[in-house]
This record gives structure tokens, sequence and C-alpha cells, in this order.
């Protein structure tokens, strides 16, 4: 009984072991049925690249990391060994020596078949399998949002390399807007990309790139209406700062360019197609670039912008309001909204309010004295701001 019972364990570890590994026999019962023969391995490569694929299936992973390189010494570029020991590699973080692992699966390109790392449970090739997990070491490597010192989600991107991609995406939207314009007697694209850099400081272009790229994953349907507006209405303070509420803290600091975020989003959404993720797992990321690009919900918002006191601050604040608008970042109900705002507060003091409001009072007696037109009623008004040109 002891014997029989032994023989079928050991067969049905065998049976388990061909299905890891692809083989099409590794043992095999005796003409009496009752013991089994020998086990048909190849080489001693073959029955280490065996061992260690059990050893990870029980979740030995520095025995069968062990197993699998003695069998890659005998045989660099047998492909049970290099799965077995790319996964495992990945299990202990030594990512590196997996992908390593992986890419030279990729290129044996063998017919090889497991159910390691199959995402369908079913034999899959040994080089499908390995251009997946490739994809997802990739994703794992290059995260775009991390925490800084405080906890903060922040994109994963030096400072000086994000100014630069932020100058970029702007001058990308001049171009893309000034060739949706009619054809009319305007400063050269180059002009107007300089005076961009002039009127807004670092910060104020790191906001507006988180704009531009808000825009355009709406545009390309990698986020939905919704999102788009609830992002954008949580965070139009830092574009219209008159008019609407302060954005969420921290907003103005570095931020990869649109084509790099799209880039990001697409490619998990080809690993989740793949199945080197799951979409839960795509899904999450995606949010996540997205709350960190511009908060829908913030904790934190940023202080509250002062209006300008001085008319040379409030005359190049009216400026960057036409440039918000050559970009389609705001509407012209915004932008007229916003230049009202500022204009009210353009170096005018409680005393000047005051002798604003005597003197607009004093006009509407003469005018109901002497029954002014409003046209001449108009005529006698004096502007209280100076008229700004477009400086592009």
């Amino acid at each position: 009984m002891f014997a029989k019972k032994f023989a079928k364990d050991l067969l049905c570890s065998a049976a388990v072991l061909a299905l890891l590994s692809g083989c099409n026999s590794v043992a095999r019962m005796g003409e009496n049925g009752n013991m089994p023969t020998i086990w048909q391995f190849n080489d001693q490569a073959a029955e280490d690249a065996n061992l260690a694929t059990v050893a990870y299936s029980q979740g030995n992973f520095e025995e069968a990391q062990r197993l699998a390189d003695r069998s890659l010494q005998s045989n660099p570029k047998l492909p049970q060994a290099l799965i077995v020991s790319a996964m495992t590699a990945e299990q202990l973080g030594h990512y590196n020596r997996a992908r390593q692992n992986y890419e030279d699966l990729i290129l044996l390109n063998s017919n090889d078949t497991t159910i390691l790392g199959s995402t369908s449970g079913k034999p899959e090739k040994m080089s499908t399998i390995a251009q997946q997990r490739l994809r997802m070491i990739t994703l794992q490597q290059s995260k775009m949002v991390i925490e800084d010192d405080n906890g903060a989600k922040v994109f994963n991107i030096e400072d000086s390399k994000a100014l630069r991609q932020s100058k970029s995406a702007i001058a990308k939207a001049i171009f893309r807007a000034q060739k949706q314009k009619p054809v009319v007697e305007e400063p050269t694209t180059e002009d107007q990309i300089e005076a961009a850099e002039i009127l807004f400081d670092d910060g104020e272009q790191n906001v507006i790139a988180r704009f531009l790229t808000l825009k355009e994953l709406a545009e390309k349907d990698l986020v939905t209406q919704e999102e788009f507006l609830t992002a954008r209405s949580a965070n139009i303070g830092a574009l219209l700062p008159m008019t609407n509420g302060a954005p969420a803290f921290g907003i103005d600091r570095a931020v990869p360019s649109p084509d790099l975020i799209i880039e990001r989003i697409n490619v998990l959404k080809e690993a989740t197609e793949a199945k080197a993720i799951t979409p839960k797992e795509y899904l999450a990321e995606r949010d996540l670039i997205i709350e960190t690009l511009l908060p829908s919900h913030p904790r934190q918002r940023a202080k509250k912008q002062l209006p300008s006191k001085d008319i040379m601050t409030a005359a190049k604040n009216l400026r960057k309001l036409e440039v918000l608008y050559d970009l389609n970042l705001i509407t012209t109900n915004e932008k007229n909204k916003e230049k009202a705002a500022i204009e009210n507060y353009l170096g005018i003091n409680r005393a000047e309010n005051k002798v604003a409001i005597n003197n607009t009072q004093n006009i509407k007696e003469e005018n109901t004295a002497s029954k002014t037109s409003p046209e001449e009623e108009k005529a006698k008004a004096t502007p209280l701001v100076p008229m700004v040109s477009n400086p592009f």
C-alpha cells in the first residue's frame, strides 16, 4: 500500500511539474502500473530546471534561484531555466537580472510553453510571457508619481528638466494655436514664445503645462469629460485668481511634458491589454497621475493671490490673460470677467474709490439735470484702466 501511494504521489508531482514547465513527459508508470520508471530528463540542465520550477511553485525562491543558476551554467539558453530564473529574480527584487533573462527569452523566441506567469491560467509561449513581464518591470522601475519628503504625491522629475519640458509644452501649444488662426499681420511664433517666457515665471509655466496636459488628455479621450471639468474647476484659480478660489497647493511644481504623461497612460493601457497588469492596476495608476496633475478635491490649497496694487503689474496680468486665451485654456467669458476684476483693483485705493464713487454720483446728477443722451454720458466718462494691447 505504501509503495503504491508513493508511486501515485510521485506521479502527481511529475504531472504538475510537466504542466508548469511545458514538458511532454517527466515520468511514466512501469509496465505493471505500480512503480514509476526513471525520470525522463534529457540532461542535468533540464533536471535542475525542473527542480527549480518545483521550488518556485512552492515559494522557495532562494532554492529556485540556486537551481536555475546551476541549470544555466550547463545550458545558458535553456528556456525553462531562463523563465524560472527571471521570475525568481523578480520575487527577490533583482529586477535588472530578471530583465536580462526575459530579454534572452524574447531573443530565443522558442515554442516552449509554461503556465508560470501566465495570466490566463493556461500554458503560453515563454517568449510571450517574457514580453509581458518585461513590460511590467519597466512600469515598476519607472514610476511617474512618487512621494516627497512630506508624503505628498509629486511627479518623479527634476526641476530643471521639468522646466524645459514645460517651456516645450507651451511652445507647442502656441504653434498649434497660431496655425488655427486666420492669416493676419502678427509677430512670428518665435516672438510669441519668447514673450510668453518673459510674462510667466517658472512656477506659472509649470501650471500652464498642467492645464495643457489635462486638455490634451481630454481631447484624446484618456480622461472623461466629468474628470476634466472637475479637475479644471478645482484649480482654475491658478489661471484666473481674481474670480476663482485658490487652486491646489503645489501645482506650480515640476511636471513632465504632456507627451510623456500621455505616453505613460498609453503604456499602461497596452500592458492591460497584454494582461501584464490588471485593469484595476491600470486605473489605480492612471487616476493617481491625473490626481497628481490637477487634484480634483485638493486637501490643501495655495494661498489666495492678492490683487495687483500697481498699474504695471496689473497690465502684465492683463497680457497674461490674452496668452491664456490664445492657448485656449480659458473662455471669452472667463477672460472678460477676470479682466474686469483686475481693472477694478488697478492702482485704486480706498480714497480713490471714494472719489470715483462721488464722481459717478455727480455725473448721474448732472445727466439727470441736463438730460444728456447715453452717447454723451459715455463720452464724458474717463476710463480707469489704460488700454493694454496684445503682447504678440
